[in-house]
Protein backbone atom coordinates (compact mmCIF):
# COMPACT_ATOMS: atom_id res chain seq x y z
CA UNK A 1 0.00 0.00 0.00
CA UNK A 2 1.35 3.31 -1.21
CA UNK A 3 1.29 5.97 1.80
CA UNK A 4 1.94 8.75 -0.07
CA UNK A 5 -0.68 10.38 -0.63
CA UNK A 6 -1.67 10.19 3.07
CA UNK A 7 1.56 12.22 3.63
CA UNK A 8 0.55 14.86 1.52
CA UNK A 9 -2.83 14.84 2.49
CA UNK A 10 -1.58 14.94 6.32
CA UNK A 11 0.74 17.56 5.17
CA UNK A 12 -2.25 19.69 4.05
CA UNK A 13 -4.16 19.24 6.76
CA UNK A 14 -1.47 20.07 9.30
CA UNK A 15 -0.71 23.42 7.42
CA UNK A 16 -4.46 24.57 7.54
CA UNK A 17 -4.27 23.69 11.05
CA UNK A 18 -1.72 25.98 11.73
CA UNK A 19 -3.25 28.96 9.56
CA UNK A 20 -6.14 28.44 11.73
CA UNK A 21 -4.37 29.02 14.96
CA UNK A 22 -2.56 32.51 13.07
CA UNK A 23 -4.00 35.43 12.00
CA UNK A 24 -1.12 36.48 9.64
CA UNK A 25 -1.18 33.69 6.82
CA UNK A 26 2.04 32.14 7.60
CA UNK A 27 1.30 28.28 6.19
CA UNK A 28 -1.48 28.86 3.65
CA UNK A 29 0.84 29.14 0.74
CA UNK A 30 2.59 25.18 2.31
CA UNK A 31 -1.54 23.60 2.43
CA UNK A 32 -1.92 24.64 -1.17
CA UNK A 33 1.31 23.27 -2.34
CA UNK A 34 0.81 20.11 -0.43
CA UNK A 35 -2.72 19.90 -2.12
CA UNK A 36 -1.18 19.91 -5.36
CA UNK A 37 1.98 17.30 -4.32
CA UNK A 38 -1.53 15.64 -3.43
CA UNK A 39 -2.92 16.01 -6.79
CA UNK A 40 0.26 14.74 -8.60
CA UNK A 41 -0.44 11.40 -7.06
CA UNK A 42 -2.32 10.55 -9.66
CA UNK A 43 -0.60 11.08 -12.09
CA UNK A 44 2.53 9.43 -11.26
CA UNK A 45 4.02 7.69 -7.92
CA UNK A 46 7.29 9.21 -8.14
CA UNK A 47 8.10 11.47 -4.85
CA UNK A 48 10.69 13.59 -6.54
CA UNK A 49 7.95 14.95 -8.75
CA UNK A 50 5.44 15.73 -5.81
CA UNK A 51 7.79 17.14 -3.82
CA UNK A 52 8.67 19.44 -6.90
CA UNK A 53 5.34 20.14 -7.70
CA UNK A 54 4.89 21.03 -3.89
CA UNK A 55 7.97 23.20 -3.82
CA UNK A 56 7.36 24.89 -7.23
CA UNK A 57 3.38 25.51 -6.20
CA UNK A 58 4.07 26.89 -2.41
CA UNK A 59 6.54 29.36 -3.89
CA UNK A 60 4.69 30.41 -6.93
CA UNK A 61 1.57 30.78 -3.53
CA UNK A 62 4.00 32.92 -1.74
CA UNK A 63 5.22 34.95 -4.52
CA UNK A 64 1.55 36.12 -6.06
CA UNK A 65 -0.03 36.17 -3.06
CA UNK A 66 2.20 37.41 -0.29
CA UNK A 67 1.83 40.92 -1.65
CA UNK A 68 -2.20 41.27 -1.06
CA UNK A 69 -2.03 39.44 2.13
CA UNK A 70 0.74 42.07 3.19
CA UNK A 71 -2.17 44.82 2.15
CA UNK A 72 -5.02 43.09 4.01
CA UNK A 73 -3.05 42.47 7.04
CA UNK A 74 -4.00 46.29 8.16
CA UNK A 75 -1.83 48.38 10.70
CA UNK A 76 -3.66 49.77 13.69
CA UNK A 77 -5.93 52.39 13.28
CA UNK A 78 -6.05 55.76 14.86
CA UNK A 79 -9.02 55.91 17.55
CA UNK A 80 -10.13 59.22 19.00
CA UNK A 81 -8.07 58.50 22.14
CA UNK A 82 -5.27 59.37 19.97
CA UNK A 83 -6.51 62.86 19.96
CA UNK A 84 -5.83 63.08 24.56
CA UNK A 85 -2.07 63.04 23.54
CA UNK A 86 -0.62 65.93 25.13
CA UNK A 87 -3.98 67.41 26.70
CA UNK A 88 -3.92 68.23 30.44
CA UNK A 89 -5.69 65.72 33.45
CA UNK A 90 -6.72 66.48 37.04
CA UNK A 91 -5.42 64.10 39.44
CA UNK A 92 -8.07 62.23 41.56
CA UNK A 93 -6.18 59.55 43.63
CA UNK A 94 -2.46 59.17 44.09
CA UNK A 95 -0.50 57.78 40.75
CA UNK A 96 2.78 56.82 40.96
CA UNK A 97 4.93 54.69 38.19
CA UNK A 98 4.16 51.68 40.44
CA UNK A 99 0.60 52.21 41.23
CA UNK A 100 -1.89 52.91 39.50
CA UNK A 101 -4.28 55.98 39.92
CA UNK A 102 -7.47 57.59 38.81
CA UNK A 103 -7.54 61.33 36.78
CA UNK A 104 -10.10 63.12 35.13
CA UNK A 105 -10.30 64.34 31.53
CA UNK A 106 -12.93 65.80 30.54
CA UNK A 107 -15.25 64.50 32.95
CA UNK A 108 -14.33 60.85 32.19
CA UNK A 109 -12.25 58.87 34.36
CA UNK A 110 -8.97 56.79 33.53
CA UNK A 111 -6.72 54.63 34.83
CA UNK A 112 -3.60 56.27 35.08
CA UNK A 113 0.09 55.54 35.68
CA UNK A 114 3.31 57.74 35.92
CA UNK A 115 5.74 57.31 32.89
CA UNK A 116 8.84 58.25 35.29
CA UNK A 117 9.71 56.11 38.07
CA UNK A 118 9.84 57.99 41.31
CA UNK A 119 6.76 60.58 40.09
CA UNK A 120 4.47 61.21 42.38
CA UNK A 121 1.46 63.29 41.38
CA UNK A 122 -1.31 64.13 44.16
CA UNK A 123 -4.97 64.37 44.12
CA UNK A 124 -5.85 68.14 42.67
CA UNK A 125 -2.53 68.21 40.66
CA UNK A 126 -2.18 68.20 36.74
CA UNK A 127 -0.89 65.73 34.54
CA UNK A 128 0.01 65.45 31.01
CA UNK A 129 -1.24 62.32 28.98
CA UNK A 130 2.34 61.17 26.77
CA UNK A 131 0.69 56.96 25.84
CA UNK A 132 -2.57 55.56 25.82
CA UNK A 133 -2.63 51.53 26.35
CA UNK A 134 -6.14 50.91 26.05
CA UNK A 135 -7.75 51.99 29.21
CA UNK A 136 -4.90 53.02 30.81
CA UNK A 137 -3.14 56.73 30.21
CA UNK A 138 0.62 56.95 31.25
CA UNK A 139 0.77 60.56 32.29
CA UNK A 140 3.65 63.23 33.58
CA UNK A 141 3.16 66.03 36.24
CA UNK A 142 2.52 69.51 34.31
CA UNK A 143 5.55 71.85 35.74
CA UNK A 144 4.15 74.68 37.42
CA UNK A 145 5.94 77.11 40.07
CA UNK A 146 5.11 75.32 43.04
CA UNK A 147 5.80 71.64 41.45
CA UNK A 148 9.79 73.28 40.17
CA UNK A 149 10.23 73.99 43.66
Amino acid sequence: MNLIPFFWLAAAVFFLVVEASTVSMTSVWFAIGATAALLTCLFTGSLRAQALVFIVVSALCLWAFRPLAAKLHRKAAPTNADRNLGREATVLTPVTAEVPGRVRLDGVDWNARCVTPGDRLEPGERCRITEIHSTLLLVEPVLTESRKA
